[in-house]
Formats: structure tokens, sequence, C-alpha cells
């Protein structure tokens, strides 16, 4: 039986457009096993065109009557599937020969490996630095906004979220938390990957626990990252495995309603696993920086539109 054989994809759908029939497409060339889209009531014809397009035993949908959020929809699969593994894959990511066999290459040589992924790239080959990061944190937040990293390029004490990007093997910008001694080919262990993609072993999933329902949209990948972590579970990102993510595609047309469910869904993170390590003045200035950045990002991305 081929490897692929061994996964159940689940694509979780919002106006992706034609996106949709493109991701599809792929998952079902690039994969042997089941796939499902669950669509959040998208107002759009991305579920039309694919269903007219698109026929395969394979192929099975859930049409939801209101859109339910990220984690939600994604669990209407998670809790019923038997496969070994299972894929989270947005509608806007295209899958190639290389994107699923090194990711379960990965974690059949090594059984603590409950989450993995591999180097998420723009349509121009770039590779996405979210795709394999660290968990956010107050300082490493404060680092972040006031860009203390570039000012303190070789210090592992300004390091923030991102580990460094690669580029045809070989990292873009430096990362002392690297160990520039190792091939950039080997499996990495990781604080956190991306949920545009990730690949979850089920046998850890029924201890660790399904996505985290509170958050809607953004942020219940860290989380799970976190509680896999939390339950003994390596994260790994894998660099053999590609693939394209377009980023954003479902999100352009709603851009305040995504920083408000992204902002929110920081906030929970930090009260779910930082709250009783900070004194409350720290909390009090994490919770008004939460605000803040909110108000920040909604304005520009007002100016923008």
């Amino acid at each position: 039986m081929p490897d692929q054989a061994r996964t159940h994809i689940i694509i979780v759908n919002y106006n992706a457009g034609d996106w949709l029939k493109r991701s599809l497409d792929s998952a079902l060339r690039f994969s042997d096993g089941a796939v499902t889209v669950v669509d959040n009531a998208s107002t759009d014809t991305s579920v039309k065109l694919a269903q007219a397009e698109i026929q395969d035993s394979r192929l099975s949908w859930q049409l939801n009557d209101e859109n339910l959020g990220f984690a939600t929809a994604n669990n209407q699969v998670l809790g019923q599937i038997e496969s070994e593994f299972a894929i989270l894959m947005n509608p806007d990511c295209e899958l190639n020969e290389s994107s699923i066999r090194p990711i379960l290459e990965a974690m059949d040589s090594d059984s603590r490996i409950g989450l993995a992924s591999g180097r998420i790239c723009n349509e121009d080959g770039t590779m996405q630095a979210t795709c394999r990061r660290r968990f956010p944190t107050p300082w490493t937040a404060f680092v972040r906004l006031f860009g203390l990293k570039k000012l303190f390029p070789n210090s592992p004490k300004f390091a923030d979220f991102d580990y460094g990007v690669l580029d045809h093997g070989s990292l873009v910008s430096s990362d002392v938390a690297l160990d520039s001694s190792k091939s950039s080919q080997e499996i990495e262990n990781v604080e956190a990957i991306s949920g545009a993609f990730m690949c979850a072993r089920m046998s850890a999933v029924k201890e660790v626990g399904l996505l985290d329902e509170a958050y809607f949209m953004h942020c219940e990948d860290l989380d799970w990252c976190k509680r896999f972590e939390l339950a003994g579970y390596k994260v790994a990102f894998v660099p053999d495995s590609k693939l394209v993510h377009a980023k954003g595609v479902s999100s352009r047309s709603r851009p305040i309603r995504v920083l408000y469910t992204l902002h929110k869904g920081m906030n929970r993170f930090y009260d779910k696993f930082y709250k009783n390590e900070y004194s409350l003045v720290l909390r009090v200035i994490v919770k008004l920086g939460i605000v803040a950045s909110f108000f920040a990002r909604a304005l520009l991305a007002l100016v923008r539109r």
C-alpha cells in the first residue's frame, strides 16, 4: 500500500475561489488517501466550481450552514477519521510530489513526532517564515514590536518568533538558535509549525485532544503545538517537504475581521499558557499591547484598502 494511503486530508474552505479546485486537484493527485472538504458557508462559487469539475471516489464534502471557524470545521472530520495520519491543509495550498512522502518518512523514523510540516513557500518560491516558529511570549513580542532582532542579529536574547528562512537549501536570515553545523535538509525539532499545512499522528491526537474550538481562526495551530509539546511529543519541520501556499486568499475580503480573530486568539493563547507565569503589571502590559497591535494593524489595513 502506498504511503499516502495512510493519510486523510482535510481542507476547510471559505470563499477560496479558484484556489479550492487547484488545491483539491493537487491533494487528489499527490495522495492516495481520502480527502474531505469542509465548507464554512462560502458565498462565492468555489464549492460549485470544484464539485462540477472534480469527481473522485476518495473525495467527500461537508457543507456547513454557517461559518463555524477553522478549528471546529477541522474537528468535524478529525473526530471521525480512522487513518494513521491527518493532514490539515488550507484551500490556498498546492501540493506536489515532494509534499507528503518526506513528512511520513520523518514521522515513521521517530514515533514521538506528533506534528510535522514542511517548507511552505510563496508562489514565487520563497519560503514563508511562519512555517516554523517559536511560541509568542511577552518578551518575544516585545522584541518583534521594536525590531530588536535586527539591531542585535547575533544575540540569542533578542530572537523573536521566527527561526529564519531557507532558500535553495541555505539560510537566508541568520538565526543563532539554529545549529549552523547541521545540514539544512535535516529534520528540525521546532516549537511550532503553521496550520496552513500540518500532518498529525492520530494516535497522538487521541491523547492530546482535538483543536481548541474557542479559537475561531488563527492561533489554534500554536495552541495545538503547545499541547503536543506538553504531552511529550515533538513538533518537526521537514525541509525536504515542499508546497505552495498563496496565503490569505480566504481572508482578503474581510481583513478587519481576520485581524480581530487573530488578536483574540493571541489573547486566549497567552491566558491559557502564560497567565500564571507573570506579574499583574506585565499581564496588563501584554493585554494593552494586544489591543494596541489590533488597532494599529486594522488602521493600516483600512488605509491600504
